[in-house]
């Protein structure tokens, strides 16, 4: 392919209508101009200060960045960051000792980062992103890793559009999505460079918490991804704290809403779920108040209510016979919170929380070990909670290990002295027994899988 420099990549991108750029002006070692792609301007100029000045008041964001190239080494040159239209004489210096040094300059403008959208890149059947960065985010820890189907459904659902590319998959393709419209094109997808690889195909398990999920919220995160994956996940609308409301899932047939904290992590059983609506800004302020860090609630949630006939939970693994179901007659609060299990479920009911339990497994290969909180309505099953699973639990065991001892826990003192006792034992070799008549399924093993603790289940006996 003769178009192999930065700047005629972008001008190859923009000219043969496979995405949208930003907005650049572009000069060579001997201080010509190459490329001007600036919206609505049309202008014939060998003036470079009245081209940054006008490509400065183009932008959104008023500044500008210059990146330097040569032919020789495309990547890991300078970048001088967000100059502004006071800047206009620096950033003329800066190009003229790019010229001095035998480098290309691209003074682009300056897309803001922190405006709710990602940037990432997307290869082959993959796509990887996180908020609040650059393309470059795909080097660091953290980033939201997704078959590319799955994450264009995510982002669609939370943006209303997915990232608008064509490119084959034998492109590796470096983008960016705003919630504005940016760019030459004025819409909401960036590329921002592309090369060519051999068509690949991948395998990999998606994991989560990632800077995406802690972005929108755990419990938002699992959800989407259930309802891609076709199961009944009640009619949401989110109200977040980093991006506009949007909505997803399938209505229920009530006009009830459950409304529901959704913290950046998930802490189980430690934040407010409610039937009756409630002011969703005081209720994020009031419940911030019990998390450790300035920040611990990702969004509020507003979901449709489902007649609960019977509740529960269940584990999903790999292998059948490491599967768990667990549930209660009526909606399933007390039964989460360790205070009514009897675990008695009709067949009826136990067999449609299979029919959903195989459509997980067939999915396995993506999304790994899972546990789920389910809502039976006479009629349908609807998942209010997906979550992976680092740790499976089998028979009364929550998780296996060889500590040096168990210490009981009794489960009526309640989740948040749990909490307290798991932060004593941290980096010791002790374990946790769970007396008490409650489920594997429950936020008691929730906390215990997430601390990943040596813990099992002892039934009360009558004499306790």
């Amino acid at each position: 392919m003769s178009v192999f420099l930065k700047d005629d990549k972008l001008a190859h991108i923009y000219e043969m209508g496979l995405g949208n750029i930003a907005q650049y002006i572009s000069i060579d070692p001997d201080g010509k101009i190459k490329h001007i792609q600036i919206s609505n301007f049309f202008e014939k100029t060998d003036d470079l200060k009245e081209l940054v000045t006008v490509l400065i008041k183009s932008s959104r964001s008023g500044a500008v960045n210059i990146r330097s190239f040569s032919p020789t080494i495309m990547k890991g040159n300078k970048l001088v960051y967000n100059k502004k239209i006071g800047d206009i004489e620096d950033i003329i210096s800066q190009v003229k000792i790019n010229c001095m040094e035998g480098k290309h300059s691209i003074i682009n403008e300056n897309i803001d980062i922190n405006d709710g959208g990602v940037s990432g890149v997307v290869l082959g059947d993959i796509i990887e992103f996180s908020p609040k960065d650059t393309p470059k985010c795909v080097d660091k820890e953290g980033v939201c890793l997704l078959e590319k189907k799955l994450g264009y459904h995510l982002l669609k659902t939370v943006y209303g559009f997915q990232p608008e590319m064509k490119f084959g998959d034998e492109y590796r393709v470096e983008f960016s999505i705003h919630p504005n419209r940016e760019g030459v094109n004025q819409t909401h997808t960036i590329v921002w460079e592309y090369e060519l690889f051999e068509k690949t195909k991948h395998s990999f398990k998606i994991t989560w918490p990632n800077n995406f999920s802690r972005f929108i919220g755990d419990k938002t995160f699992g959800l989407i991804v259930a309802d891609y994956l076709g199961l009944n996940v009640p009619f949401t609308t989110v109200i977040a704290r980093e991006v506009a409301p949007f909505t997803f899932g399938t209505k229920t047939g009530l006009y009830e809403k459950w409304i529901r904290t959704c913290p950046i992590v998930k802490e189980s059983g430690k934040y407010y779920t409610g039937s009756q609506w409630t002011d969703p800004y005081i209720l994020m302020q009031s419940e911030e108040l019990k998390g450790e860090n300035p920040i611990n609630i990702a969004a509020i949630l507003s979901q449709d209510a489902v007649d609960a006939k019977y509740s529960g939970g269940a584990i999903i693994s790999e292998f059948e016979e490491n599967d768990i179901i667990e549930g209660v007659q009526g909606t399933g609060d007390d039964f989460m919170l360790g205070q009514a299990f009897n675990n008695i479920l009709p067949d009826n009911v136990k067999d449609k929380v299979k029919n959903v339990i195989r459509i997980l497994r067939t999915h396995n290969n993506l999304i790994g070990n899972v546990s789920i909180e389910w809502v039976y309505d006479g009629n349908e099953i609807w998942i209010v909670q997906l979550n992976q699973l680092k740790n499976l639990s089998n028979g009364n065991i929550i998780v296996q290990g060889n500590p040096t001892h168990y210490k009981q826990f009794y489960v009526e003192k309640g989740l948040e002295l749990l909490r307290d006792i798991i932060k004593s034992l941290e980096n010791e070799n002790v374990g946790i027994e769970l007396v008490g008549n409650v489920g594997i399924t429950s936020h008691f093993g929730d906390l215990l899988r997430q601390a990943n603790i040596p813990s099992r289940i002892v039934c009360k006996s009558n004499d306790d």
